[in-house]
């Protein structure tokens, strides 16, 4: 069914997914801003459940709004406006990467570069942008793969996509922040 509203300048994509166990909808929105980088996107969900799709949906533009109004404790969409600064930098790696969608897209590549908050990675997937993915990061080191629960596809250019991390679990994200601490001491050790 799937809604699209603009609101804002800000553009709200309702995509409610059926959950089967329950034989319910769960409210599912991407929130989209273009600016002077481009587009950036941003995925958000809820947990609460509806009978019909069409409800959902509605709910969804709704939940939306209240987002970009700032009226949803501890969730914003502001930081789409600012203009990007990193305040770490992309490290370059060569990681392994799988990664999937909550469909049935699976896929694998090479990360190219990696910062606290998303990365860049190489694949022969077609990917869209607005897309969400699930990650597994294959690092040498790690006795198993870093897993990002959703990063948000931000640009897509050929074979090569950005991702911009949007759920990761506290103990992923203690490790991510050891193996950026790892690699930044790797490099200044090698420059």
């Amino acid at each position: 069914m799937a809604k699209t509203v603009e609101y804002e300048g800000y553009t709200i994509h309702s995509t409610p997914q059926y959950q089967t166990d329950s034989a319910q909808w769960r409210l599912r929105i991407v929130i989209s801003f273009k600016g002077h980088q481009g587009v950036r996107t941003r995925e958000f969900s809820s947990e609460v459940l509806y009978a019909t799709e069409q409800e959902a949906d509605i709910h969804g533009a709704t939940f939306g709004q209240r987002l970009i109004d700032g009226k949803v404790e501890g969730q914003s969409v502001l930081e789409m406006r600012t203009e990007e600064r990193r305040a770490m930098p992309r490290l370059r790696v060569q990681f392994r990467t799988t990664f999937s969608d909550s469909t049935r897209l699976e896929g694998s590549g090479i990360m190219l570069d990696l910062s606290t908050g998303g990365c860049r990675i190489e694949s022969p997937v077609l990917m869209v942008p607005g897309f969400s993915l699930e990650l597994r990061i294959h690092v040498p080191d790690l006795d198993w793969p870093l897993m990002i629960e959703a990063a948000s596809l931000q640009w897509v250019s050929g074979q090569t996509f950005g991702l911009a991390f949007i759920r990761i679990r506290d103990a992923e994200r203690q490790r991510l922040g050891q193996v950026i601490s790892d690699l930044m001491e790797d490099e200044s050790t090698a420059g």
